[in-house]
């Protein structure tokens, strides 16, 4: 998954934000690539956790939905939509599309598929949470929807004994010029 945030380090034209960047990692690897990134979470246990593994790198407690219109020149959200229902998933990508300048650029990540997950616990603490998998189709439709050019989409499948054996798929779409 590096070779795709490291493209995208090289090609945003201007600020780029992480939505739901939970302990801080992926913003991180943009940084040290050289992106002018801020990382955004709903969670302000999630954001003073990032802010403890990367002090020197810009964390604020956020909403997606709230981002300054027109401004940016790429979001990123790495597995952070996984939580959304198809007509919340379709709201959010709406919401990230708005925020981006002209020519900038979108790259989401997500489970392919059907499936839900809820696990009652991870890492033997007890957590109450669904993962939600979309068809890629639906993704690639609200990305359309959302005024966005598909510039490229791709499913992989999982690495083996790294990860929960489900389909992911990236998109990088861009705001027309």
């Amino acid at each position: 998954d590096r070779w795709l945030l490291e493209r995208l380090a090289r090609e945003a034209g201007g600020p780029v934000v992480e939505v739901g960047c939970g302990p801080g990692h992926v913003t991180a690897f943009l940084a040290a690539r050289g992106a002018d990134v801020r990382g955004l979470d709903l969670s302000p246990a999630m954001i003073a956790e990032a802010r403890r593994r990367f002090p020197g790198l810009r964390f604020e407690v956020g909403d997606l939905h709230a981002l300054p219109a027109g401004t940016l020149g790429a979001v990123v959200a790495f597995y952070a939509l996984v939580h959304l229902e198809a007509a919340a998933l379709r709201r959010a990508i709406a919401a990230l599309a708005e925020a981006l300048a002209r020519g900038g650029l979108l790259l989401l990540a997500l489970h392919v598929g059907e499936e839900r997950l809820s696990p009652p616990e991870l890492f033997s603490v007890p957590v109450s949470l669904t993962w939600i998998f979309h068809p890629s189709e639906v993704v690639y439709a609200a990305v359309r929807d959302a005024g966005l050019e598909l510039r490229e989409a791709l499913v992989r499948e999982p690495y083996a004994g790294a990860e929960h054996a489900s389909r992911r798929a990236y998109v990088l779409a861009s705001r027309p010029r």
